[in-house]
């Protein structure tokens, strides 16, 4: 098995280092759970993951506070966090309150009032501006958010491993100010995904979904420092993937910002790691309300791309067969419109049906695989998704490096 235990590295906190009865302790969690087209919850696996540090922290009479955010400013799943907190009572069988706000004068007085062994949440952290930044911790210091915030509280715990890819100021801004810790999921991810990271054998990470620039670096770090050996795309990366080999795909076109700087990453990226890169061979594209299967050589100018077609699944399948272990992130397709999601289903279902060792992380991938029912042995799944990738494709986790250098 590849999934092995590792001792944590010990320089980096945990609640047991910490005495925290009667502290005022800001807890940074991560709720942020997929939402379908309606605005209704996908999967709530994270929701209930953050309450077992909860549990442990009121048990302990802390005085607690709870932050995290739900979507980014933009996004359709940029929402209030009223259904976590609705969703937290039920979790807890005690009522949570919900703060309508972050910094403010309001939630201050709020933070302030709260007692041992009560909570409260605050309002979602992305509501504040600065909270969308990517900084250095030194400049995370400065920001009126944690300068507003940080006199409140005796104890920081960070339990949004999810996150930890980010520089955002709650997540690298106080632990250089309090006594700070890293929750308990937190604590487990990073012993899991240390195995993850000192496997062997051949991977291939597979990457579906949005987020072009942290999937670009995945993929490219990963190539390059061969933690894997081939990377298969879908998604939107795999749309881009196909405009970069010279393929049409119609009005999906459209979706991508800035394409006059990503798109000759992607070209050089094909021309880099020739024959280690694998994408779509066939789409369901939609054009007015008719759904078509079309090979990736014949996107209609009219249509959107929706899903990956059966032939990709096919070829992902035969790719996955050669793995020591696959590293999957992100949908295949519109997940959230359940018209859309059979290629992203029938992705899974094949992953799990080929591969020796399969991983199958984020919000999107956790709730298909859920869906297609019990995993067996040596499948595993892990909520967290773009944190994950980084850390085993090598990259910076600046939410943890803070939280080995802060104050203990």
């Amino acid at each position: 098995m590849i999934f092995i235990e590792h001792m944590m590295d010990s320089t980096i906190p945990t609640l047991d280092d910490l005495e925290l009865h009667g502290k005022r302790v800001f807890l940074r969690a991560d709720m942020n759970v997929p939402l379908d087209e309606n605005g209704r919850i996908i999967d709530a696996t994270k929701i209930k993951e953050a309450v077992i540090t909860i549990k442990e922290l009121l048990e302990r009479d802390a005085r607690l506070v709870v932050g995290t955010h739900q979507g980014k400013p933009g996004s359709r799943d940029f929402v209030p966090t009223d259904f976590h907190a609705k969703l937290l009572s039920e979790e807890l069988g005690i009522r949570v309150k919900k703060i309508d706000g972050i910094a403010c004068r309001c939630a201050r007085e709020a933070i302030s009032r709260v007692k041992p062994g009560e909570l409260v949440l605050l309002e979602n952290l992305r509501f504040h501006a600065e909270e969308n930044l990517e900084l250095p911790p030194k400049k995370a210091i400065e920001t009126s958010l944690v300068k507003r915030l940080a006199p409140l509280f005796d104890v920081y715990v960070n339990d949004a491993f999810h996150a930890s890819h980010r520089s955002q100021p709650s997540l690298v801004g106080f632990p250089y100010l309090m006594l700070s810790a890293a929750g308990r999921i937190m604590e487990r991810m990073l012993l899991e995904t240390e195995g993850l990271e000192n496997s062997d054998g051949r991977k291939i990470y597979v990457l579906g979904g949005g987020k072009i620039a942290d999937k670009f670096k995945v993929m490219i770090h990963a190539l390059a420092t061969n933690r894997a050996r081939e990377v298969l795309v879908g998604g939107l990366v795999g749309v881009l993937m196909c405009m970069a080999a010279g393929y049409s795909v119609g009005k999906s076109r459209k979706v991508f910002k800035d394409l006059a700087l990503i798109l000759p990453v992607a070209s050089e990226s094909i021309r880099r790691f020739s024959g280690r890169i694998f994408y779509p061979v066939d789409f369901v594209v939609l054009r007015g309300d008719k759904v078509e299967i079309v090979p990736v050589y014949s996107v209609p100018n009219d249509a959107k791309i929706v899903d990956i077609g059966p032939g990709t699944v096919e070829l992902f399948r035969e790719r996955m067969k050669e793995a020591d272990l696959v590293i999957a992130n992100g949908p295949m397709g519109i997940f959230e419109n359940p018209r859309f999601r059979k290629g992203t289903l029938d992705f899974v279902r094949a992953a799990i049906e080929v591969s020796k060792e399969l991983v199958l992380c984020g919000g999107h991938l956790s709730a298909a695989a859920r869906m297609l029912g019990p995993l067996p042995e040596g499948k595993r799944i892990f909520t967290a998704g773009g944190a994950l990738m980084f850390k085993i494709a090598g990259l910076p986790m600046p939410a943890i490096d803070v939280l080995r250098e802060g104050r203990i």
